[in-house]
């Protein structure tokens, strides 16, 4: 299967990033792409950088809704499945950050809710959103089952771990991650570690460009289950990377470095504990 990850400059203007996100996924189609994985907010400006805008809250739909009917279409009409992601309204009227799975016959196979919130400057995310708290899901496309693991949920292992115990070869991580600070220096590396740790590839698709005060990332990239960037995008947006992925390359990796073999699940029960309650 060959995964693109499509790397978008958002701003206020919904059209104008609908009309760039169809380009990059009619680009990644014409690659031989089966599966597309957009960032973070994949047709909205990145609203969480301003901090406590109630009208906000009106950019949120119902899924399913016009946002994803229009993925759905634009799924069919290119043949590939997309993983897009988008501000969710539930029927109780709460709020989240929520990746949908589109396969390519416009039908959509379920969502992932954002289940870790971040706090800091340029991502005041506890106010606009609320945390997941469905399981860590995985899905299955062409005899590849994978998880969809939301921008800050990645720094966290018990995630992958979640995805892999339920047979994932493959984790897809839309993100709008900034350039500078902690988490910018680490952005590659992490990641090429959690590919290291649980023997899977990792589609990370993140946003670029200005959007004050924040300055995305860009480097949208494919990482091996041995740890290897097999591509990479630079800082600008409006581009998408495609890489071939290969279950042989799982087997191999997790022979070669077989940790999860070797893992002792029954003695790892404190993982669980909410350290001061009993």
């Amino acid at each position: 299967m060959k995964v693109a990850v499509a790397q978008v400059q958002g701003s206020a203007d919904r059209e104008a990033n609908r009309r760039q996100v169809e380009a990059l996924v009619q680009q990644a189609a014409q690659q031989g792409a089966d599966l597309v994985v957009l960032p973070e907010m994949s047709v909205l400006e990145f609203f969480p950088r301003k901090p406590h805008v109630h009208s906000f809250y009106a950019l949120a739909e119902p899924i399913p809704g016009p946002t994803s009917e229009w993925f759905s279409k634009l799924a069919r009409s290119r043949a590939v499945h997309i993983v897009y992601n988008h501000y969710e309204r539930s029927p109780e009227n709460l709020f989240f950050d929520t990746s949908v799975v589109i396969d390519r016959t416009g039908t959509p196979r379920g969502r992932q809710r954002m289940m870790h919130l971040g706090e800091e400057p340029g991502y005041n995310e506890k106010f606009y959103y609320t945390p997941g708290w469905d399981t860590y899901r995985v899905f299955e496309l062409e005899g590849w089952r994978f998880g969809v693991a939301i921008c800050y949920d990645r720094q966290f292992p018990e995630v992958f771990r979640s995805f892999v115990a339920q047979g994932a070869q493959l984790v897809l991580i839309p993100t709008a991650v900034a350039g500078g600070g902690p988490f910018g220096e680490v952005y590659e590396l992490e990641m090429r570690a959690a590919a290291i740790t649980h023997g899977v590839y990792i589609a990370m698709a993140n946003r670029a460009g200005l959007e004050e005060p924040l300055t995305f990332l860009g480097r949208s990239m494919m990482i091996d289950p041995l740890g290897k960037v097999m591509t990479a995008l630079d800082a600008r947006g409006g581009q998408v990377a495609v890489a071939e992925i290969s279950q042989d390359r799982v087997f191999e990796a997790r022979t070669l470095l077989p940790f999860l073999r070797d893992r002792r699940p029954e003695t790892y029960g404190e993982v669980t504990r909410i350290p001061g309650q009993p």
